[in-house]
């Protein structure tokens, strides 16, 4: 038998890669996943700064709507005319009476980078050189319908409601177009009628007698519209979240007591307030001046309010903003703070003052 002898075959091609083309291949591979990082990280810090400035958006506009609002119906009397004469039955004689709190007078007051002596207790954190501003009013009305005419001397509104809502020690306005009264409610909010006798376990200021010498200002209809007290303190205190972050905040007062401190919108650092005065009695305004520099509130037609909001994080921009317009200057931010911030004006006038 023959055999057939094959020759033994030897590879005449390269298996696997060399080193040179490993090391091609490497450097070609961190290119491709540097710009990746690169991408990814230019589409963080766009987040970043998209979402940082929409919640600025977002905060400003809030407060500032927040603040249009009630400042809008600073001085309303419940809609009794602009020339009659609110009838006061809270008894002023009462240690807890505060004039500037518990009546309307002109609808509003303010102190420039200050904070009121009276209600610094009361305040969170106040943060110093920062505008304050307290607004007045008769609030929406209460949902309560009189029940039948109320008598000049009476001691009491009866009402349609058995359970009215309203707690004892709330202020009240009670108002039809030719007159109005305020005064405290001293019965609970279970009653059929409301009260202007004494409220008792301490809540003042409580009320004047009820008797012929404190009369309603008139015999009422059931008509009369029954409405709400509300003082509302406005300033830049801390925030609740973080002591050392700084918030918009209201304390509304009522009769019981200081009243609730609530924060409204955090990071807004700055408050300034300018008054629009009208000196010739035209329902104009003629300058807009601090509230130091108001000689008679009465004389206030409009409120123009400048607002400092910043984003939450601190490392949004590349450096600090500087040259911000605000409030007639230019705000820096503090070197190292690298925070987005942006002002927010808005002039309101004041609805129960112009023509």
């Amino acid at each position: 038998m023959k055999l057939n002898h094959y020759p033994k075959q030897t590879k005449t091609h390269q298996a696997g890669l060399s080193l040179i083309e490993l090391m091609i291949s490497m450097v070609l591979g961190l290119l491709i996943l540097a710009g990746v990082i690169q991408v990814f990280a230019s589409t963080q810090q766009a987040y970043r700064t998209q979402e940082a400035m929409s919640r600025i958006q977002e905060s400003g506009r809030y407060a500032t709507e927040v603040l249009s609002r009630n400042i809008r119906q600073a001085g309303y009397k419940g809609g009794c005319g602009t020339n009659v004469d609110i009838n006061i039955l809270l008894d002023e004689t009462d240690a807890n009476y505060d004039q500037a709190i518990h009546t309307l007078g002109a609808g509003l007051e303010g102190w420039n980078n200050a904070s009121p002596a009276a209600y610094a207790g009361n305040m969170n954190g106040y943060v110093a050189n920062t505008d304050v501003l307290l607004v007045k009013h008769a609030a929406t009305r209460s949902g309560i319908t009189a029940n039948g005419n109320t008598l000049a001397n009476s001691a009491t509104i009866t009402i349609d409601q058995t359970d009215n809502g309203i707690p004892r020690g709330q202020i009240i306005i009670v108002a039809e177009d030719d007159a109005c009264d305020i005064f405290q409610k001293a019965n609970n909010e279970n009653g059929n009628n409301l009260n202007r006798g004494n409220p008792g376990q301490g809540i003042g200021p409580g009320n004047k007698t009820p008797n012929n010498s404190n009369l309603f200002s008139k015999t009422y209809s059931e008509n009369m519209r029954i409405m709400l007290f509300q003082s509302d303190l406005y300033y830049i205190g801390a925030s609740d979240a973080d002591p050392n972050n700084t918030a918009l905040r209201r304390i509304r007062f009522s009769g019981t007591g200081a009243g609730e401190d609530q924060e409204l919108v955090d990071n807004i650092i700055n408050m300034q307030i300018r008054y629009g005065v009208d000196t010739n009695n035209n329902k104009r305004v003629d300058n807009y001046v601090s509230a130091d520099a108001v000689a008679n509130w009465e004389d206030v037609v409009a409120v123009r309010v400048s607002l400092l909001a910043r984003s939450e994080h601190a490392n949004i921009l590349p450096n600090n903003m500087t040259g911000i317009p605000f409030d007639g200057g230019t705000f820096d931010a503090p070197a190292g703070d690298r925070r987005m911030y942006q002002a927010f004006t808005t002039t309101i006038g004041l609805r129960n003052k112009l023509p």
